[in-house]
């Protein structure tokens, strides 16, 4: 039995090796086969290449290339593809690039949209348009793409068409790009591309755009994309974009869902319509989700410094949400000589018209006005609006102070309104009260750096009133000192007068008393000699 059983086992051991030694060889055969008509295929890829493009239907018009190589592993490379529409428009060039497709497929002549696995795009120029429902199509490129970034046209040309209208057509549109439904997995990587995107009446050029996105039509979209400087509705140094969209059901009519975050670099203030000449960068970090064709994002949008007639913010952080169009900014504070901003409001990205309300407390007057010699806190109420034109930004509100002094006069308070358009600043409704005066104004102007001056009031607590009017801060200046000296010493003779004048009715005036009404008479005539250079109104 023990002889037997030995012999039962050695013959197996041999039919076992014979049989690992035949599988191998049959792979081995096997690998050899599909070697060799890889190779055959991929000498014969030009002609593979041109019949895949004839009889393919997802791109309208024609695709050629200058030359194409391949290996027998399935990579395709390439040089100056040119993608037309039959009208003969170029739709899309790329100087150079792969394409990684299944050898088996091709082999097999199963020319599918399946079979390519991956594509790769070197210094491409890539246009897309996005309508209504940001369905993606591709189109010509404009003549922008080869203009500088900051002369970019912002909006493309208006649609002959109302939207209504065009909404109707939507169906009937004849697309560059038609994806019905086939399906899709495969890497699309971008290496230094120019991206050039028209939706609704928005417009932007991208520089040095690289990004990897897998795509599997009938699960996700993943993309890790990351750009240069862009122009056009919008000027800034660059975005991020990562995350994943939902294509679940998409087939079924649902619209694909974002789960995105979306990151926009050194935004210029002046190319959203925030006033003319404001160029502080502005940066939004922001998480993107909803559908596809009506995206929701929430973050946050930082300055390190905002600069615009007449004040300065430092450190500037709020919330900020996106969403048709409409930017809305919440909880926005930042430093501002000295003092702390709280401000929000709203901008339209189509029209550029916003509003935006805040208020500003305990700015520091020395620091805002560049003169050591005024100290006092101001607390103000702001204001800014624009209906989309940069130079039409309006900015005003009013103001109020606590106590302080300017050299070694005690200042009780400072109220007024103020208004700005442009370059020309003015001031109404202010006063500022002392202990023994009070001057108002209600006509004070700075345009384009120049002073002018309305009815200046100035009234002594003891009773002494007058009006000044001046045309030029030159003639202001020069009389300054003068004034400074003159209103000091008539303060303090006035108040000297009124405290010898009590009972003046029932006791003697005494010599020294005239002698200081006396002082008071001349020392008004000498304040009224300093301002002979002024008109008096």
């Amino acid at each position: 039995m023990k002889h037997y059983v030995r012999s039962y086992w050695t013959k197996y051991k041999q039919l076992y090796k014979k049989g690992l030694k035949g599988l191998a060889a049959f792979l081995a055969i096997g690998a050899i086969i599909v070697f060799v008509l890889a190779t055959i295929a991929s000498r014969g890829m030009g002609v593979i290449f041109n019949e895949v493009m004839a009889h393919q239907t997802m791109m309208r018009g024609t695709v050629t290339v200058e030359s194409l190589t391949a290996t027998p592993w399935g990579t395709l490379s390439f040089t100056d593809l040119v993608w037309k529409d039959p009208e003969g428009r170029e739709l899309l060039t790329v100087p150079d690039g792969k394409i990684r497709v299944n050898m088996w497929d091709i082999i097999t002549r199963n020319f599918k949209a399946s079979a390519i696995n991956g594509i790769e795009l070197n210094d491409a120029t890539i246009v897309v348009d996005l309508d209504d429902n940001n369905r993606l199509d591709f189109v010509p490129a404009s003549p922008d793409v080869n203009k500088p970034l900051n002369e970019v046209e912002p909006r493309p040309k208006p649609p002959k068409k109302t939207t209504q209208e065009r909404q109707e057509e939507l169906g009937k549109k004849v697309r560059n790009f038609n994806w019905d439904g086939q399906h899709l997995n495969l890497t699309i990587t971008l290496r230094n591309n120019q991206l050039e995107i028209f939706q609704k009446n928005r417009h932007y050029v991208m520089k040095n755009v690289n990004s990897k996105i897998h795509l599997d039509s009938s699960r996700a979209i993943r993309i890790d994309m990351e750009t240069g400087k862009f122009g056009g509705t919008a000027i800034g140094d660059g975005l991020t974009l990562k995350g994943r969209i939902d294509l679940k059901d998409v087939l079924k009519h649902r619209m694909p869902q974002l789960d995105l975050q979306f990151d926009v670099k050194g935004v210029d203030p002046s190319s959203l319509g925030f006033g003319d000449n404001i160029h502080d960068a502005m940066t939004l970090l922001t998480k993107v989700t909803g559908d596809f064709n009506r995206p929701l994002a929430k973050g946050r949008v930082t300055m390190p410094i905002l600069r615009i007639p007449a004040l300065t913010f430092e450190n500037v952080v709020g919330d900020v949400t996106y969403q048709d169009g409409i930017l809305n900014f919440e909880n926005v504070n930042a430093n501002v000589y000295g003092g702390k901003l709280e401000a929000k409001g709203i901008y339209n990205l189509d029209t550029r018209a916003y509003t935006i309300t805040g208020i500003a407390k305990d700015l520091d007057s020395s620091e805002a006005l560049k003169t050591p010699e005024f100290v006092v806190p101001v607390s103000a109420n702001l204001n800014f609006k624009s209906e989309g034109q940069p130079r039409d930004m309006e900015v005003w509100g009013n103001f109020w102070s606590g106590e302080g002094h300017y050299m070694l006069i005690p200042i009780k308070n400072i109220t007024g309104n103020f208004h700005n358009k442009g370059r020309h600043l003015s001031f109404s409704d202010v006063k500022v009260n002392t202990k023994v005066t009070t001057i108002s104004t209600n006509a004070l102007r700075i345009d384009n750096g120049q002073l002018t001056m309305g009815p200046l009031n100035i009234t002594s607590h003891g009773g002494s009133n007058f009006i000044l009017y001046d045309e030029s801060f030159d003639e202001i200046d020069e009389n300054m000192d003068r004034i400074k000296e003159g209103m000091k010493q008539a303060g303090e003779n006035s108040k000297r007068a009124s405290e010898s004048a009590k009972g003046i009715d029932s006791i003697k005036v005494p010599d020294d008393v005239k002698e200081s009404v006396g002082d008071v008479k001349r020392q008004m005539d000498e304040v009224k000699d300093a301002f002979k250079g002024i008109k008096i109104k």
